[in-house]
């Protein structure tokens, strides 16, 4: 029914440019019985005459003079939608509003993003960092990296690298308060708390067929893994960190694993976006860019 009002509309256009319905019929290519007919549906279903009309011309009525501005209009309007809408699946273009977790967002995704911009020179961005849960739907952000077990939701989920992490202490702690040989030994260790960390303030540990759930307690808790990592390095007590946190510290021994045998849970690290028919090119560009960049054993480990 919509398409056959547009269709109308369409057609009373041309007529209103051409003052011909031969013509009109030629450039529409219908014939111009049927032209005529589309006119006089138009016509009953506003309850107006559009145009007067002998054998010799066709002339606009007043009531088709201001109609024809409405519908130049209301066509202009919708051709620069369809334009709008179609440069979204062509270069990757616009503003780009992303969300990202404060460490691994400063860490893994600002120092590539020259890399992306030099790669799609018509987009922009706006990053803002946050290890708060951002509802992508409601804040009008494009795309969100997550990190962890997703909710269920009807967003689009890309898996861009496995999140692992370890358990870590300097070399300086572990050779003053010695080395845990089981888990239960870290109940009577200094142990630094991630305070948004989903089972609170127990650490879920597995060794095959083995589970284990340790209470922990210590003097530093907080919300950002970042702090954590850097009481870790200072001697301040155990953590539970992801490797792409502490790798390079593991690597050159600044940082050491303990309990090896024993593993936290592996989640992921995804990028989330709103669903849609039609993905705009800039979302699918960055999302593609990241999977691209940390496939397979990610560099930090």
């Amino acid at each position: 029914m919509i398409e056959d009002r547009f269709e109308s509309i369409r057609s009373f256009v041309v007529v209103a440019q051409r003052l011909s319905f031969v013509e009109a019929a030629d450039t529409l290519r219908v014939d111009p019985s049927t032209l005529s007919r589309r006119i006089q549906r138009l016509e009953e279903t506003l309850g107006v005459r559009l145009f007067n009309r002998n054998t010799r011309r066709v002339v606009l009525t007043e009531a088709g003079a201001i109609y024809f501005e409405r519908c130049l209009d209301i066509l202009a309007r919708l051709d620069e939608a369809d334009a709008t809408i179609s440069s979204l699946s062509g270069e990757p273009r616009g503003l780009l509003h992303v969300t990202l977790p404060v460490t691994f967002g400063q860490r893994h995704i600002a120092p590539v993003l020259p890399e992306f911009l030099t790669l799609y020179p018509q987009i922009s961005v706006d990053i803002s960092f946050s290890d708060r849960f951002v509802d992508v739907l409601e804040e009008n952000v494009d795309v969100a990296i997550r990190i962890g077990k997703l909710r269920d939701s009807q967003l689009i989920a890309r898996r861009l690298a496995p999140n692992r992490r370890v358990l870590c202490a300097s070399p300086d702690y572990l050779n003053h308060y010695g080395y845990p040989k089981k888990p239960k030994d870290l109940e009577k260790h200094n142990c630094l708390i991630f305070s948004l960390l989903a089972t609170g303030d127990t650490w879920h540990l597995s060794c095959g067929d083995k589970q284990v759930v340790v209470p922990i307690q210590g003097r530093i808790r907080s919300d950002n893994a970042e702090a954590l990592y850097r009481a870790a390095l200072n001697g301040c007590g155990i953590a539970l960190l992801a490797t792409f946190i502490v790798g390079e510290d593991l690597k050159c021994g600044r940082l050491l694993t303990i309990l090896d045998e024993w593993t936290s849970p592996e989640t992921d690290i995804f990028a989330v976006f709103a669903p849609g028919r039609y993905i705009p090119s800039k979302i699918q560009a960055f999302v593609d860019f990241l999977v691209k960049r940390f496939r397979g054993v990610p560099y930090w480990d």
